[in-house]
């Protein structure tokens, strides 16, 4: 994770990166426990998010990155380990999300992410809530 603003803060807390260990959002979900009482359907959101891992990894095969954030999702979340080796693939855009921000009911948020023409290894991601009435 490049950048996050403090709305993004605030749904998704802890999300703090190290100077040997970035923000990631994959990380923020396996690892963090808060992630569970965050995303309301953390189980299908998680699936969905290893899969995508898995064919964004399959895109830059032996990209030391991906290697490094799979090995250490492997070497620290049993269920890392256990849906890997299903070889789900998904190559999603936009979607809806359910959430439950510290402080706050569920609340329903829709999402669509972006890749920069000139970089499509970058993914901008923007949430909104899903019955925010528009400005």
């Amino acid at each position: 994770m490049l950048s996050r603003n403090q709305a993004a803060g605030e749904l998704f807390p802890d999300l703090d990166g190290t100077a040997d260990r970035p923000a990631n959002f994959l990380r923020w979900t396996f690892l963090e426990p808060a992630a569970r009482e965050i995303v309301v359907d953390w189980e299908v959101e998680a699936r969905g998010l290893l899969a995508r891992l898995r064919t964004l990894a399959g895109r830059r095969p032996g990209d030391p990155r991906f290697t490094r954030l799979i090995d250490e999702l492997h070497a620290n979340s049993p269920h890392v380990r256990a849906w890997w080796p299903r070889y789900d693939v998904q190559a999603q855009q936009s979607g809806r999300k359910r959430l439950r921000p510290p402080g706050r009911g569920i609340t329903e948020f829709v999402y669509t992410a972006f890749h920069p023409a000139g970089q499509p290894e970058l993914t901008l991601v923007v949430y909104a809530e899903a019955d925010c009435p528009a400005s």
